[in-house]
């Protein structure tokens, strides 16, 4: 029996660090590596008794044919070149009867190591099959980011450690960003705030010093309505704004008007009181750090929305 190391193969951008017991050439327990920067030893519930999925029976271990109707069930194991011999097959078909860009590689990640993220990019080039910019997973936060920000990178998630208050915005860290949660853990031990913003009260909601409740989709509005305030009672950089940031005299003049305190209410839901607690929080605060879930950006005006949350560091 001996141990060795790998990594998560799962579809998640912490890549969580793995030691693996083998006995005999199979794997009887997967625990986390508490030498990965991020992931600190904590798996998550999909990855804590990998070996169970590893060796379970009920793997698939060879390629499918169905046999009969959709839905129906029914399918017959192939080998590996009868698998690809197929595929091809229909593939040259396709291409010989409406072109290559009939064909679309309609993905996301798979896995998010950068070697297999990109695998099959040259191969779909190379046939000329449609083009995507992989971006099922959550493309208006992505843009909304970069319209205020550019190619600046985020904030790395350890810094959050240094905080005094820290947001999880939109963001259930339990179950989606379970790593985060050691930066936090840290964070509070030297006395910093937490506080939640979601749709509906969850374990994370739980966790935190102040949760808030915002109405689904209404989360730029609450953004707004912070800067309001921010603005109103002298809660903000003057000079920065002036020598920094572009643009804001205009939101200043034309956008912030309208958020109050009280519209603000009308519009998220959110008490005026509470938006009011929440901005003084916010811009007296010596280092807050906002932690952006993808949830408040999966709407129509959810790249807006991004863009908002993201002009309030500012």
């Amino acid at each position: 029996m001996h141990t060795c190391t790998s990594v998560c193969p799962y579809d998640c951008p912490d890549a969580c660090g793995l030691i693996v017991t083998v006995d005999g050439g199979k794997a009887v327990r997967v625990a986390g590596d508490p030498a990965h920067p991020f992931t600190r030893g904590t798996l998550c519930p999909k990855m804590a008794h990998y070996e169970r999925t590893v060796h379970s029976p009920r793997r698939l271990t060879t390629p499918l044919r169905r046999t009969g109707p959709k839905g129906s069930g029914q399918f017959e194991p192939i080998s590996w070149d009868e698998a690809l011999t197929d595929i091809a097959a229909k593939w040259q078909k396709i291409i010989a009867e409406k072109g290559p860009q009939a064909i679309l590689p309609y993905s996301y990640a798979g896995t998010m190591g950068i070697v297999q993220h990109d695998a099959l990019h040259g191969f779909f080039y190379r046939l000329g099959a449609s083009e995507l910019d992989r971006t099922i997973c959550a493309p208006a936060k992505g843009r909304g980011f970069k319209d205020v920000m550019g190619s600046t990178l985020p904030t790395a998630p350890q810094a959050a450690q240094n905080s005094d208050m820290i947001i999880l915005w939109s963001l259930h860290m339990l179950a989606t960003d379970i790593h985060f949660q050691h930066d936090v853990a840290a964070a509070k031990k030297k006395g910093a705030v937490i506080w939640c913003i979601d749709t509906y009260r969850n374990r994370t909601a739980d966790t935190a010093d102040h949760f808030i409740a915002v109405r689904p989709g209404t989360d730029g509005a609450l953004a707004l309505g912070l800067m309001h305030v921010l603005d109103r009672d002298g809660l903000t950089d003057k000079a920065f704004l002036k020598e920094k940031v572009l643009g804001w005299e205009r939101l200043k003049e034309k956008i912030l008007p309208k958020y109050t305190p009280a519209e603000t209410e009308r519009l998220t839901g959110v008490p005026a009181a509470d938006v009011v607690a929440f901005a003084h929080a916010y811009g007296k605060a010596r280092a807050p750090f906002i932690r952006l879930g993808s949830g408040q950006s999966r709407y129509r005006n959810g790249a807006t929305t991004t863009r908002l949350i993201t002009c309030l560091p500012a």
